[in-house]
């Protein structure tokens, strides 16, 4: 789940600038505490920001708080300047 979020901040340059305001709405709320990483994460698979993981690449995996942090850090650096 991180690392797809991760993948999608890694393209935010390269997307339109439509999808770039709506990811940026959807990840401000995340990070403001609004909305919980699942429900983040939901809403990115929901308005086709991040693609649909296939089967065999989905594997359950708790974040920690180190994770949420370093993402929360990425999302400022990158997203939210």
């Amino acid at each position: 789940m991180i690392s797809q979020i991760e993948q999608a901040i890694e393209g935010f340059e390269k997307m339109s600038a439509d999808k770039r305001s709506a990811m940026r709405g959807i990840l401000q709320r995340y990070v403001e505490g609004d909305m919980g990483l699942d429900e983040a994460y939901y809403e990115l698979l929901d308005t086709g920001l991040i693609p649909m993981p296939s089967r065999c690449a989905m594997k359950p995996k708790v974040a920690s708080e180190g994770d949420e942090a370093r993402l929360k850090d990425m999302i400022k650096a990158r997203i939210l300047q």
